[in-house]
């Protein structure tokens, strides 16, 4: 009984308050958006922003996972296909974003994922405030804040949730790296390439440019304030993380190979930076909790992105920065996290001087818009900033307050209550900190999340329309008015919408619609609201709470076949010619067509863009893909054959190959480090062996 005495007391005194402020955190992060996330509800879904866009990421996984047991590596339902795999902004690879997708759907899914982000944010603060030397309730405020911050709710508003996916992995970055950088260990090594690759594979197109600049930054300052034997093994541990780093994200880097000069962004670069903002201007966005500065657009700020309220304190506790200074074992952390809150405010500022200039040296950088994202980011390290100045003002005034004491007497003059100085200060800054968070919960909570359904009447109109044709067709929603919010709906139902107008696109597009094309892919049917005017030929099918179908009877078929001498340059395909292929998807990746030739009749057409990836097979052989009009095609060979089309690329194979082969280095070395040597030895003896000749 002493022995389990003992265990437990100890056991406590290690890890028991670290476990009390986890278990804050949990609860904190579960009444702050558990009613919104948590509803597991696939028809409710969050309408303020672009949810309904970023879902289809999610429902592709769910899609591909769930119903054809495969890896999405192509979206047929965007425009006419377009490749998942290299895409910066695709999120299949995060665990944080798809096993959640697995276990409840795509819908369901994406919000346990936004839910789990908020708590990985918060634990991911708290690490690095540990790390930093930040303790206590400094500690648990600091982690709070950030959980809770207007930033972080900003980004799950306006529905961008791969950014979201990512921004949360920040403060993790920057604990493992500088920890990696001053310990000896290899799995430190490892464990920081792990927190550096999730933003990369959560899709933020930018944060690899923000993790470069970072990690620049740790790296610098590390290396000045550390001793020289330390120095000097900084830089090769820095270049074996992100060795491992490129490993494990290569199934999503190397793909990009092909798609980097085939797929073209609609917007060119932002050479104004709406969004930049001078560095004073840029922290007032930390203290303004005024609901009408969400849609300000004054001092800069990008109409309806400017949320990143942290409440006073955040700010107020800079005042103290300067005993923090004095404070020896403060100094490297303190140093560290200033460069990286100062160099990410530049950065929001890079309409001005210095970081002005560096944008005009290298053009590239205007392609990164909306610069003010950094301070969602930027939040972390100057949470870090203020907890220690605060950790440090306390300490200063708890030791003036030393030789006070309060006494409270009674009638007798006798002491009824004392209260010992150290527990009065201590409790002030309790207070102050939960009327700090309070605040920071309620102004950023009424902004961040709201209830609210998917579009039922898109699932009832999309439901008409794939029972009344059940075939694969192209539609239209909106025409060039886009019915964003139709998005799950017509995911849900795998119907392909040729006019979802995505900030990128395949080069090809340009080419299959310019002036001299034989012929472009169109849609087969159209909803538009009542007061939209359709194309001339269009014939009304009918009306369903207040949207029109519309059925455009020229429009060619996603599949067909055509002579070989009906393509001629400068002219039109003459639609007569072009005989209808019955055609299926069977999965995301994989399109077939059944054609019967009889030898006049020798090029196929299937209205898919094509791009490198695409092989064909003919009844299980081998075959040639033979691209007409930058659409998949083939040569029909004489009676009828199923030409099935797969979207396989080898930068995949080979960048998933590497991936798992770095995942398994990677176990290695953290098992030859953690694990006794007696297990290792057992486990070694399990191996097969050689055998000798």
């Amino acid at each position: 009984m002493h022995i389990i005495q003992n265990w437990l007391e100890t056991t406590w005194h290690k890890w028991g308050y670290t476990l009390l402020e986890w278990a804050v955190i949990l609860l904190v992060a579960y009444a702050y958006c558990a009613s919104t996330l948590l509803d597991f509800n696939p028809l409710q879904l969050q309408q303020t922003g672009e949810q309904n866009n970023n879902a289809i990421g999610p429902l592709l996984a769910e899609i591909g996972v769930t119903h054809y047991g495969e890896v999405p590596l192509w979206n047929p339902f965007l425009m006419t296909g377009f490749p998942m795999t290299g895409d910066l902004n695709d999120h299949f690879w995060s665990p944080l974003a798809t096993l959640p997708v697995i276990l409840w759907g795509g819908i369901n899914g994406m919000k346990v994922s936004v839910f789990l982000g908020f708590i990985i944010a918060g634990l991911g603060q708290w690490y690095l405030a540990k790390v930093c030397g930040v303790r206590g309730i400094f500690r648990l405020w600091s982690s709070l804040t950030l959980m809770l911050s207007g930033g972080l709710g900003l980004l799950w508003r306006v529905g961008w949730v791969y950014l979201f996916l990512g921004a949360v992995w920040f403060p993790w970055v920057f604990a493992s790296f500088w920890l990696a950088l001053h310990k000896k260990s290899r799995s430190s090594l490892i464990f920081c390439a792990v927190t550096v690759a999730m933003p990369f594979l959560t899709g933020g197109g930018y944060y690899p440019f923000y993790l470069l600049g970072t990690a620049l930054i740790i790296l610098l300052v590390a290396f000045l304030t550390s001793k020289p034997d330390v120095r000097k093994f900084m830089l090769p541990r820095a270049i074996f993380i992100a060795i491992i780093t490129a490993g494990l994200i290569a199934v999503m880097l190397l793909p990009i190979i092909n798609g980097y000069s085939l797929i073209s962004r609609v917007t060119g670069p932002d050479v104004t930076q709406n969004g930049s903002q001078p560095v004073a201007y840029a922290l007032m966005n930390y203290l303004i909790s005024v609901p009408e500065w969400r849609d300000a657009n004054i001092l800069g700020t990008a109409n309806g992105w400017n949320w990143f309220y942290l409440g006073p304190l955040s700010i107020g506790a800079l005042l103290f920065i300067v005993p923090a200074f004095r404070i020896r074992r403060y100094r490297p952390a303190l140093i560290t996290m200033v460069a990286l809150t100062i160099f990410m405010l530049l950065w929001v500022a890079n309409r001005y001087a210095p970081v002005k200039y560096i944008y005009d040296w290298i053009p590239f950088l205007y392609t990164l818009r909306f610069p003010n994202r950094l301070l969602v980011i930027a939040a972390s390290p100057l949470l870090i900033v203020s907890g220690l100045s605060l950790q440090a003002i306390y300490y200063h005034i708890r030791t003036w307050a030393r030789q006070y004491a309060l006494h409270i007497k009674g009638r007798d003059d006798n002491t009824i209550l004392h209260f010992n100085s150290k527990v009065l200060v201590t409790l002030t800054f309790l207070l102050i900190f939960i009327l700090s968070v309070r605040d920071t919960y309620l102004v950023n909570k009424s902004v961040a999340f709201g209830a609210h359904s998917v579009d039922l009447t898109s699932i009832k109109a999309l439901k008409w329309l794939k029972n009344y044709d059940p075939g694969l067709y192209y539609i239209d929603l909106g025409g060039g008015d886009y019915f964003w919010s139709w998005d799950p709906a017509a995911y849900e139902l795998e119907l392909p919408v040729i006019n979802d107008n995505q900030v990128e696109r395949l080069t090809s597009f340009y080419q299959q619609s310019s002036d001299d094309s034989p012929f472009i892919a169109s849609p087969k049917y159209q909803y538009l609201q009542e007061n939209q005017i359709p194309a001339p030929g269009a014939e009304l099918i009918t009306e369903i709470e207040g949207y029109q179908l519309w059925y455009y009877p020229d429009a060619l078929p996603f599949a067909f076949s055509i002579p070989n001498d009906a393509l001629m340059t400068g002219t039109k395909l003459d639609q007569n010619l072009a005989a209808p292929v019955q055609v299926s998807y069977e999965g995301l990746n994989r399109v077939t067509a059944v054609a019967d030739s009889d030898g006049a009749t020798n090029l196929l057409v299937v209205l898919v863009s094509n791009f490198p990836g695409w092989k064909l097979s003919v009844d299980g052989k081998l075959g040639t893909v033979d691209p007409i009009n930058y659409y998949l095609g083939a040569k029909l060979l004489p009676g009828k054959h199923t030409y099935t089309f797969t979207f396989d690329p080898p930068l995949h194979d080979i960048g998933l190959a590497i991936t798992l082969y770095t995942l398994w280095i990677a176990l290695i070395i953290i098992a030859s480090e953690k694990l006794p040597p007696n297990l290792l030895n057992t486990i070694n003896t399990w191996l097969p062996k050689k055998k000798s000749r």
